[in-house]
């Protein structure tokens, strides 16, 4: 069998109270989560009540879902990325967790050049260097330079830190206009994290294994491919959010069990 796991990610319960949110997860028999760190840097919620609820239910956390950051930027307005990683990292030892996604940045895919090539690398290494304990893996996002296939195989080839490598989300690919097989073709090598949802229509997505793209090519070639990471399942759709999570959850344990 395979060493990769499926996790479910508390994205969709954001917004949700947190000791509730871990409650209902435990309940469904999720134990190993990813966990949105939202509440935390935007809403005031101390980090010890997402702690304390899962020491309390036997869950693990394995992974933080970071905010937005803007590595692209230059000093000094990018003082405020490196604030805001900071606190992240501080919420991620609280919960015991060793990786946290991040963004690239937020520069056009019209204005990306050299210059910010060279800052995000720049940026990039002093990460690894200040945070050694920590994994970050960076998401393709978004239809700017950071959702680019190419752009984000290139500035972590060049970083090139063990601690530094690829969220790889197909279905953002899709999104962004590259067909998820042929970005996995180019981002392969880096990739430490996968995530998993569907995609119903321009912007509207859905629980994974349902929607327009099949992603099981993409599950087997990953994991024929050696992959032994984690792969996050996410909803971001308009429907129950614990219902289509749950779903998407049991067809990515299906076909990840499919493919070992």
């Amino acid at each position: 069998m395979s060493p990769a796991r499926v996790i479910p990610s508390t994205t969709s319960h954001k917004r949700e109270p947190v000791e509730t949110t871990f409650e209902v997860f435990a309940r469904l028999g999720w134990r190993d989560l990813d966990v949105n760190l939202w509440p935390f840097m935007e809403e005031g919620v101390a980090v010890e009540t997402a702690a304390g609820a899962a020491a309390r239910h036997g869950q693990r956390v394995d992974m933080c879902s970071g905010g937005w950051c803007d590595f692209f930027e230059p000093a000094p307005a990018a003082d405020a990325t490196w604030a805001s990683v900071a606190r992240q990292v501080l919420f991620v030892r609280a919960l015991g967790a060793t990786h946290l996604r991040l963004f690239f940045g937020r520069v056009g895919a019209a204005e990306y050049s050299r210059v910010h090539f060279d800052r995000a690398c720049q940026h990039l290494r002093r990460l690894s260097e200040a945070y050694g304990d920590i994994t970050f893996v960076f998401e393709n996002h978004g239809r700017g330079a950071s959702g680019d296939p190419r752009v984000c195989a290139e500035i972590l080839t060049e970083v090139d830190r063990p601690n530094v490598r690829m969220n790889f989300d197909p279905i953002n690919a899709e999104h962004a206009g590259t067909r998820a097989m042929d970005a996995l073709a180019i981002v392969r090598p880096l990739v430490a994290h996968v995530h998993l949802k569907g995609l119903a229509g321009p912007g509207e997505y859905c629980e994974f294994g349902d929607g327009l793209v099949d992603l099981n090519p993409v599950v087997r070639s990953l994991l024929d491919s050696g992959y032994a990471g984690r792969f996050t399942v996410e909803y971001e759709g308009p429907h129950d959010r614990t219902l289509r999570l749950y779903r998407g959850y049991q067809n990515a344990i299906r076909a990840i069990g499919a493919q070992t």
